[in-house]
C-alpha cells in the first residue's frame, strides 16, 4: 500500500491517500484541493472509499464535495456521525467555517472489520476528541486523527470532549505492537513504541 499526505488548510490538516492494486482510500479531506480530486478520478478503476476519523471542520470540510465530484462513499464511525450535520458539533460554527451538512453514506461500528479493493481496515473506537472519533489500523498503519499525536495528544475542550474518554482511547492504542506506523491528524509521523516512551499523555 502506497501513503501519501497532503497537509491541507491552515491548521495543516494531514489528509492521507491510500493507494493499491485494487483500491484508493482518501483519509479526512478537510479542504478541497485539486491533488485530492485528481487522486480518486485518476483512479476510477479500483474501489474508492473517503473515511473520516471524526467530524471536526478541518477534516470534512472537503468531504461532500469531493463526493459529490466523484460519487465516492464517505464513511465514518457511528457516534460522530450527527456532528456532520451539526454546526456546534463540528466546529464550523465557532471557526466562522462555511461548510453545508451533510450525511455519511457508511456510519462503522466499534471493532468493525471491512475492506476496500485490496486493503483491510479494522475501526477502533477512540473517543475523547470527540464524542464518536475512531481509529483506523489498516495492517502495521494506524490513522489515529486527532486522538494521538506524535508526542502529544487531542484536546478536549470542544464539545463532545472528554478527558476520561480520551485516556481510555490511548490506553487502548498504546496495547497496539510497538512497529506499528501512527499517522495522526495533524504533525509529523510515529510509532507505537516511540509513543510509550516518549508521550506523556500516554503514562
Amino acid at each position: 500500500m502506497e501513503i501519501r499526505v497532503l497537509h491541507l488548510g491552515l491548521i495543516k490538516t494531514n489528509c492521507y491517500l491510500l493507494k493499491s492494486d485494487k483500491a484508493a482510500v482518501v483519509i479526512d479531506p478537510g479542504f478541497i484541493r485539486d491533488g485530492v480530486f485528481e487522486f480518486l478520478n485518476e483512479n476510477q478503476d479500483k474501489e474508492r472509499l473517503i473515511l473520516l476519523t471524526h467530524a471536526h471542520f478541518d477534516h470534512i470540510g472537503g468531504a461532500a464535495d469531493l463526493r459529490s465530484r466523484t460519487g465516492v462513499k464517505i464513511g465514518i464511525g457511528k457516534d460522530d456521525a450527527p456532528a456532520l450535520s451539526d454546526r456546534r458539533l463540528n466546529l464550523s460554527e465557532q471557526f466562522h467555517a462555511d461548510i453545508e451538512p451533510f450525511l455519511p453514506d457508511i456510519s462503522f461500528e466499534s471493532g468493525e472489520k471491512f475492506n476496500v479493493g485490496d486493503i483491510d481496515f479494522k475501526v477502533i473506537f477512540t473517543p475523547g476528541h470527540t464524542k464518536g472519533g475512531v481509529s483506523y489500523l489498516s495492517g502495521d498503519c494506524l490513522f489515529s486523527g486527532d486522538t494521538l499525536f506524535e508526542s502529544s495528544a487531542g484536546r478536549t475542550d470542544f464539545p463532545g470532549g472528554d478527558i476520561r474518554a480520551l485516556k481510555k482511547s490511548l490506553k487502548k492504542l498504546m496495547s497496539l505492537p510497538g512497529s506499528v506506523k501512527v499517522y495522526p491528524g495533524h504533525g509529523d509521523f510515529t510509532t507505537i513504541s516511540r509513543e510509550r516512551e516518549n508521550n506523556m499523555f500516554v503514562w
